[in-house]
């Protein structure tokens, strides 16, 4: 808890730091005396380090609108049927939900691309002068690590949402690439960032766990993330591979503590009371799924949204403090069988579905945030005894399992509307008319 904290801090101070490497080809070296130039942050240890630390910040966020949790999580939720707009929300956040008068001006629309690109370019400045400013052989390998797995998740996350980006964060004329290339990006820098790791002994990695003070474990991130994306991009036994490496006893979270907030309690109900859960996420469920009771409070009266339909207040994230979950555990069980029953292991893939469905205590906490478990009845093998019914059962348990992970969206493409009893009202997110304006090789 102190190291989890420890850097949540330090991200709040150094914030700065990433945001001045993060602004795209303008000058670093701004006229503020109080101000750190270019040179402190990119050719000194204690500027890497703490551009190293303010980088994680950018992508958690500290508010409604900024970092890259509340914007891997907004438009999947709100194009689905995870979440959806109060009375009091913006027209471009209700634009989502109905799939009409989308604009590409939307803040809804542009900053899940330019909060990922702020945390590219933070990765791409650690990736270019880490390695010549003097660090310890470890110290050097974790904040390279680092830098790959968040480039890799930032990307990854958008690519989610649009239909191509660029992989880079250069401001001159940058190509849009396609899904195929930007996945292809996002699995060998994670590979590489795991291969930094196992470059170096655990013990050399002190100083850097000391002074990036990360407070989760950098090498299950790396593997979830793997494992995730491997997932998306077809390669299922990698994606077992992956998964199997990750410990199903550990939660890994951002954390939030005063001054900071936890982005998606600022944009719910508890701060701006934009959002809150669809009761069509509690009514489909399962009467025997505990789920749905952990996520949104069962126990108060649904209020009306607008669009008209009936909602929930959030249970998960009630409290500005709230951590948020990296991944959560049993996104790697489920991983494994979707992968085993995509490749013709159906019996394979059983069992795993079962260990979700039939969880009752979680296995792993991190503060105020515990795993989700189902506590269902286990399936027969005559229920899962066909790709079909695993595949079906797999969308199910990922829709409970992984609420607000920003993973919807993509699961409704993967299996299906059919399977997935959901038909999105946008199949991607149009281009930001920023990037329209500033990249003369945006297809616009």
């Amino acid at each position: 808890m102190t190291m989890r904290n420890s850097v949540s801090r330090r991200a709040g101070r150094v914030l700065l730091l990433a945001g001045l490497a993060a602004a795209g080809a303008c000058d670093l070296d701004l006229t503020n005396p109080n101000s750190p130039t270019e040179e402190l942050v990119l050719t000194t240890p204690d500027g890497i380090v703490a551009l190293a630390v303010g980088m994680q910040g950018q992508f958690a966020g500290t508010t409604a609108g900024t970092g890259m949790v509340l914007n891997m999580v907004r438009a999947p939720g709100l194009v689905t049927d995870e979440i959806s707009t109060t009375t009091q929300a913006l027209a471009a956040d209700r634009s989502l939900v109905t799939g009409t008068g989308v604009d590409a001006s939307f803040g809804v629309v542009s900053q899940p691309y330019s909060n990922a690109f702020r945390v590219v370019r933070s990765a791409e400045e650690l990736l270019a002068n880490a390695g010549s400013v003097g660090l310890p052989r470890g110290t050097e390998a974790g904040v390279l690590a680092l830098a790959r797995t968040y480039k890799a998740m930032a990307l990854g996350a958008a690519i989610l949402q649009y239909e191509q980006i660029p992989v880079t964060a250069t401001m001159q004329e940058n190509p849009l690439q396609p899904r195929a290339v930007v996945l292809d990006t996002v699995l060998s820098l994670l590979e590489q960032a795991r291969a930094n790791l196992g470059s170096v002994a655990p013990s050399e990695l002190g100083d850097f766990n000391a002074r990036v003070a990360i407070g989760y474990n950098l090498g299950d991130v790396i593997n979830a993330m793997l494992a995730r994306y491997y997932l998306i991009d077809g390669q299922y036994q990698q994606a077992i591979d992956a998964a199997q490496r990750v410990p199903l006893t550990r939660l890994n979270v951002f954390s939030y503590p005063d001054p900071l907030r936890n982005p998606i309690w600022a944009y719910s109900q508890f701060g701006l009371n934009y959002v809150r859960g669809t009761q069509e996420f509690v009514a489909e469920a399962d009467t025997s799924d505990d789920r749905p009771a952990f996520w949104l409070r069962l126990d108060q009266a649904t209020v009306n949204g607008s669009p008209a339909v009936p909602l929930r207040n959030l249970r998960q994230y009630a409290d500005r403090n709230s951590p948020f979950p990296i991944y959560l555990p049993d996104e790697m069980r489920l991983i494994q069988a979707e992968a085993y029953a995509r490749t013709a292991r159906v019996a394979l893939a059983a069992p795993l579905v079962n260990a979700v469905r039939t969880q009752c205590t979680p296995s792993a906490t991190s503060g105020t945030f515990s795993e989700p478990v189902a506590c269902m009845p286990a399936l027969t093998a005559e229920q899962l005894d066909t790709e079909a019914e695993v595949l079906a059962e797999i969308a199910y348990q990922r829709r409970y399992e992984l609420f607000l992970q920003g993973l919807r969206w993509e699961d409704i493409r993967r299996f299906g509307t059919a399977v997935s009893r959901e038909t999105p009202s946008l199949s991607v997110l149009p281009l930001p008319q920023s990037e329209c304006v500033l990249n003369p090789a945006a297809p616009c």
